[in-house]
């Protein structure tokens, strides 16, 4: 056994040797909504995209000229949008008057991505997939009205400590990308997929359950050290 944990503990330190650290710094839009559960189909609202942002500052080490394992730490805005309208005749003037929601929450998250090159050259694709757990920091929902123009109404901000919002998610990210290399490291540019497993919002009372999903458009820099 103990020859058994040495050899172990020696291919350890040498695929630790030979390993190409770099770090890894994107950011860029997100487009996130929510799936619904629980609720009759015909009661459920119509949840729109929210706009967002996702930022990520990872530490990869790569074990081949194929594959890396990634892991740092992350920044996004998930949530989403919804609107309510109905028309209104005033001085013989049909008009529509609108009725937005909009709900933020801002996580920071841990991910643990496995990522596969295609080729190795000056120009590089990959794809990458792993899990992330989060935390909900905090959380607001911003209303607004549109007559003529967009009229800014209020602006709440979410206790996260209630009991019908789950602050830990668990999700699970497939991603696309390319790289271009330039100078010590590359230039990158990739597109995200991301799948709440978890529940973000679980509330018995109206029996509702929702968990999130969204996509992501990253551009960002990898600095070999």
């Amino acid at each position: 056994m103990k020859t058994i944990i040495n050899f172990l503990f020696a291919i350890c330190c040498f695929t630790s040797l030979i390993a190409q650290n770099s770090l890894v710094i994107t950011a860029g839009p997100s487009l996130q909504n929510v799936t619904t559960s629980g609720l009759q189909s015909s009661l459920r609202p119509d949840y729109k995209f929210h706009h967002g942002l996702q930022a990520q500052v990872m530490w990869s080490q790569d074990f081949s000229p194929r594959f890396s394992l990634m892991t740092g730490l992350g920044y996004t805005e998930k949530g989403f949008r919804l609107n309510e309208g109905f028309d209104l005749d005033i001085l013989n003037l049909p008009m529509e008057i609108g009725v937005e929601a909009n709900t933020t929450l801002r996580y920071v998250e841990l991910p643990l991505q496995m990522k596969y090159s295609f080729n190795d050259g000056p120009v590089s694709f990959y794809a990458l997939a792993g899990p992330a757990i989060g935390y909900a920091m905090s959380g607001e929902v911003r209303t607004k009205a549109n007559l003529i123009f967009d009229i800014n109404l209020l602006r709440t901000k979410l206790d996260l400590n209630d009991n019908i919002y789950r602050r830990v998610e668990l999700s699970g990210v497939l991603g696309l990308g390319g790289e271009i290399k330039f100078n010590q490291g590359a230039l990158i540019a990739q597109v995200n997929y991301q799948q709440g497993f978890s529940r973000v919002i679980d509330n018995t009372l109206v029996d509702l359950r929702l968990k999130n999903y969204g996509f992501g458009m990253n551009i960002g820099y990898r600095l070999n050290l």
